[in-house]
């Protein structure tokens, strides 16, 4: 009898966590700007802590965050909404006009002597699904923008109401299991991660900015907007930013042009991927390489493209809780990218990000 009862527990834990998954997936209207707000909040907060160590009153500094944050934003995020919106209009337009494109170029190769058959291609894109993949991350970016103001004010709220949050944390923690500094230290962690990633993603934006635009291809807010969104998913995210723009630039200029564009977005996607990022962040994130590519895949089903994009810190809060009780322990451990568990060494392993100067 004794030994039916872990079974139980296993069973109740897969349970309870299904069924918050599919509460979450139909909630992933509300939860995904709501999750946006926080990772916003999270990056502007260092900036209000910065403003009040200068003694400039919160609400002026508050003023001042989501005036300097909501201009550019405002501003960009008009571009690429209409870009996104045309972008969706054409696409059974630009899909036909692809198809001919790529018959045109399969009848280039073939006279260089190249066997390439034109089905076995066609074949590969309709079940890669490519070009709906493409249509669904313009349509989500459109959405997204167009809850620019919801955003901005739980934003503003949040940021308000920062130190008070903080404040809870710390009283819910300090009468929880959890140990209050590896609650502030995971907190911490999450904000790096965010911190890097907007920085890596924002260069990486601008890049790509520069690029598509000496190249005149079209909609080139939009394929930066995604660069920089994109970014943040690990794996393949850097694969979808490239696919449109280097379709586009066969469309339009030709392989030569699209090859080029190929080639700077391998660079780019190198320079930051592997030389800039490594650098800035360290070795790792506590998390294997299985375990972010399939949170990408479970957050990306539940959330859409926003949950593919906070993946990797919603795994780590999720690893971070498992690793606080003896029953969920196994599941800590399996998670991470080290061999003991985080329990056995009294905390969560210390991740060698460096902190922000």
């Amino acid at each position: 009898m004794q030994k039916a009862w872990p079974i139980n527990q296993f069973l109740i834990l897969v349970t309870s966590i299904s069924i918050l998954f599919v509460i979450m997936k139909y909630a992933a209207g509300l939860l995904a700007p709501f999750f946006i707000s926080i990772a916003f909040a999270i990056v502007l907060s260092p900036l209000l802590t910065a403003l009040q160590k200068r003694r400039i009153p919160k609400i002026i500094s508050l003023i001042l965050i989501i005036f300097i944050s909501s201009i550019p934003t405002l501003i960009l995020g008009g571009y690429i909404a209409s870009e996104a919106q045309e972008f969706a209009t054409n696409f059974h337009t630009m899909k036909t006009e692809f198809e001919s494109t790529l018959t045109k170029t399969i009848l280039k190769l073939q006279n260089f002597g190249l066997s390439v058959n034109q089905s076995d291609i066609e074949a590969i894109f309709a079940k890669s699904n490519l070009t709906g993949i493409v249509k669904n991350l313009a349509s989500q970016t459109s959405t997204q923008f167009s809850n620019i103001f919801l955003i901005l004010f739980t934003v503003a709220f949040m940021l308000m109401e920062s130190q008070y949050i903080h404040h809870k944390v710390q009283k819910i923690l300090s009468k929880s299991k959890i140990e209050l500094e590896d609650g502030m230290r995971i907190i911490a962690k999450i904000n790096t991660y965010f911190i890097i990633k907007v920085k890596t993603s924002l260069v990486t934006a601008l890049w790509v900015l520069a690029v598509l635009w000496f190249y005149d291809i079209h909609y080139f807010y939009l394929w930066a907007a995604l660069a920089f969104f994109l970014n943040f998913i690990p794996v393949v995210g850097s694969i979808l930013a490239a696919v449109p723009p280097i379709i586009l630039a066969l469309m339009e200029q030709g392989m030569m042009t699209a090859l080029w564009v190929g080639l700077w977005y391998i660079t780019i996607n190198m320079v930051i991927g592997n030389i800039l990022e490594p650098r800035i962040m360290g070795k790792g994130l506590g998390l294997s390489a299985l375990v972010i590519f399939l949170s990408m895949t479970l957050w990306g089903w539940i959330l859409g493209p926003t949950g593919m994009i906070l993946s990797v810190p919603l795994t780590m809060a999720m690893q971070f809780l498992f690793a606080q009780y003896k029953e969920t322990e196994w599941i800590s451990l399996m998670l991470s990218d080290y061999g003991e568990s985080p329990m056995q060494e009294g905390t969560i392993k210390e991740n060698p990000v460096k902190k922000e100067t």
